[in-house]
């Protein structure tokens, strides 16, 4: 089987750049892959985050057959003309309605020849979007063939009616080959080795519920430590002024830059629990590296933000006190939770097997 997998790769920086390559070196692995990436991904004027390529000195390896610039219509036009006349499955992404133009031209000239489509459908909608877009996403999704929605049943629509199968959103393995000590980790933070961490991972945006954890901090009984690492998006003032008056800031520590690959293990070994606050939103890549490095989480009841990573606690809604009872309640405990590791490996043998199977299904 010749599968294309089209979608943002490496060099891109963020967490679909990070998985549509280890995707496409996972399908590898079981089918002839060619990969379509896109160079550049966004207008500067449209996307308000940083679009600026990953600034790791280890990227994360996939080897890209074309590049599609990603806001020229001819370039698209081209591509999808000269599509490869052995491909039998194209296996396309959806996570924002930014693309439609290009993926309804793709799906029109997929249906013409008869290739199969397969859409992976990270969220419906993106978290902090209209309500309108959710009949795009759903309009669009259902040109496909058949669709993968990365999750659980809480991430798909109610009585979607397109061939479709549930996968949890596989770990982002390739980010590190083992967590240094955490003794190691501490003293690269500056951290003391005896002191409770929680971490707050990735891309900072109102939907992730920063604000939340921030309020709760002031709450706590506990001497823990909170430490943000990841890129700020520019909407994230208020934040920034709420922890410098926080009572609590003392016991707040802020990387608010974009987090290398080779550093990312770094943040995983230094803590105790990760902190997934989110107020919307279907899956989340910090669950997967929190399950790869065996932290536990405590996580907001969103769909399914917790993914394969081992829960702790789960807090119903978006309550400073409730968060702050959830982590005094962890870090109380002695000694404090751990969890096993997660093998790397099972959930991209689960999403393979999840795309064969509905290609399979349509051309039989």
């Amino acid at each position: 089987m010749h599968i294309l997998i089209i979608g943002p790769t490496s060099p891109h920086r963020g967490g679909i750049a990070h998985f549509t390559s280890m995707l496409s070196s996972s399908l590898d692995q079981v089918a002839q892959v060619t990969t379509w990436g896109f160079q550049p991904l966004y207008p500067h004027w449209l996307f308000p985050g940083n679009t600026a390529t990953d600034p790791s000195q280890h990227t994360i390896p996939c080897r890209v057959d074309r590049w599609l610039h990603g806001y020229h219509p001819w370039s698209w036009w081209r591509a999808i003309r000269d599509l490869p006349c052995d491909v039998d499955v194209v296996v396309w992404q959806w996570w924002t309605p930014y693309w439609i133009p290009f993926l309804m031209l793709l799906s029109w000239q997929l249906r013409r020849k008869h290739i199969t489509q397969i859409a992976i459908c990270h969220q419906l909608v993106e978290p902090d979007a209209q309500a309108w877009q959710v009949w795009l996403a759903t309009w669009m999704l259902g040109r496909a063939d058949g669709v993968v929605f990365l999750g659980d049943a809480r991430t798909t629509p109610s009585g979607w009616p397109t061939p479709h199968r549930h996968v949890a959103l596989p770990a982002h393995h390739a980010l590190w080959r083992e967590l240094p000590s955490r003794a190691e980790a501490r003293q690269r933070l500056g951290i003391a080795d005896e002191q409770p961490v929680a971490l707050c991972f990735g891309f900072v945006r109102p939907y992730k519920g920063l604000d939340v954890i921030v309020d709760a901090w002031a709450l706590t009984t506990q001497p823990c430590l909170l430490v943000i690492a990841g890129e700020w998006w520019p909407d994230a003032a208020p934040l920034r002024a709420q922890i410098a008056a926080s009572a609590a800031h003392a016991r707040i520590m802020v990387h608010d830059h974009y987090i290398a690959n080779e550093h990312v293990a770094t943040y995983f070994a230094a803590c105790d629990v990760v902190l997934l606050p989110h107020r919307s939103g279907s899956v989340s890549g910090v669950a997967t590296l929190a399950a790869l490095s065996g932290r536990p989480v405590i996580t907001s009841t969103t769909g399914a933000i917790g993914g394969e990573a081992t829960v702790f606690a789960t807090v119903d809604g978006a309550t400073p006190a409730r968060w702050a009872a959830a982590l005094d309640d962890f870090c109380r405990q002695q000694p404090r939770p751990t969890a096993s590791p997660v093998p790397p490996q099972t959930s991209w043998t689960a999403l393979s097997d999840a795309l064969q199977e509905l290609a399979y299904a349509h051309t039989a």
